[in-house]
């Protein structure tokens, strides 16, 4: 049984409430018209058996997060969610929770739009070159209290001007709306991002499936063989995308030609 902690929008939560019914991984659903972040509410709350599968929705955010704290636009319209994850595998695959939450959404929207996206390494999900949406994972290793917070920030029905016209930005967004021609069934999108984040992380994460999370993962990108340059703290490499290795590292053939892997950077951009 979901427990539901909602505002008054009554059609998108019973909406969403029966559809997420069926869900084993979905066990409660705190739902907000306004929230500063979703991903710090979902830190906040108290590690305690329920604490998995807790699902934290806005239809707005004020002060929403991208990576490395960059701000993240959220009109109303959007999908901006954070689910809290308490891990039961090895730390050394919490790397890939965010590319099956990238995985998720990419598959969600084919779903429901017939749109094909392509994903950009490591966290991005991208329609016709331009970013629709954005995976953020905090986690927390302390021994008693593992947990890990998937954000994702979804462009759905809103105008991507928005966001263009708001912040500086590497690459261009876009909206599902726009690509689509008509608004999405937010209830119906959220409901299928969900699940499928269940099967991911159910049927191969936990159980360490990791290599065909990345295949899956590369067959759906298309940055392999581009030119790319990325700012690692305060150096710039610029090269050939070649592949990730088995940790989902990128691995890069610099101008010099020397093989380079990439774990961290601060900013990726293709040339």
């Amino acid at each position: 049984m979901i427990k539901m902690e909602l505002s008054d929008e009554s059609s998108f939560k019973t909406r969403l409430t029966k559809l997420l019914s069926r869900s084993k991984l979905v066990k409660s659903i705190y739902f907000f018209e306004n929230l500063d972040s979703t991903q710090d509410y979902a830190n906040l709350l108290p590690h305690n058996d329920s604490l998995h599968g807790t699902l934290i929705i806005a239809r707005t955010q004020k002060m929403g997060k991208g990576r490395i704290g960059r701000p993240w636009i959220s009109p109303r319209g959007g999908l901006w969610m954070s689910i809290a994850l308490v891990p039961d595998f090895s730390i050394d695959n919490l790397l890939f929770t965010q590319f099956i939450g990238a995985l998720a959404v990419a598959e969600a929207i084919k779903e429901t739009t017939k749109i094909n996206c392509s994903l950009k390494w490591p966290n991005d999900v991208l329609i016709n070159g331009k970013k629709v949406c954005g995976i953020l994972v905090d986690v927390n290793l302390e021994s008693e209290k593992k947990r890990i917070i998937m954000g994702i920030g979804l462009n759905a029905n809103i105008e991507s001007s928005l966001i263009n016209n708001s912040i500086n930005v590497d690459s261009k967004a876009t909206s599902l709306k726009e690509e689509y021609g008509n608004d999405i069934d937010l209830a119906y999108i959220t409901n299928s991002v969900v699940h499928k984040i269940e099967y991911y992380y159910d049927n191969l994460l936990r159980t360490g499936k990791t290599m065909e999370i990345l295949d899956r993962w590369k067959q759906e990108s298309d940055m392999f063989g581009k030119r790319a340059i990325i700012y690692d703290g305060t150096q710039k490499f610029s090269g050939e995308v070649v592949d990730l290795d088995n940790n989902g590292s990128l691995i890069m053939r610099l101008d010099d030609s020397s093989i380079k892997k990439i774990i961290y950077y601060s900013n990726f951009s293709f040339l």
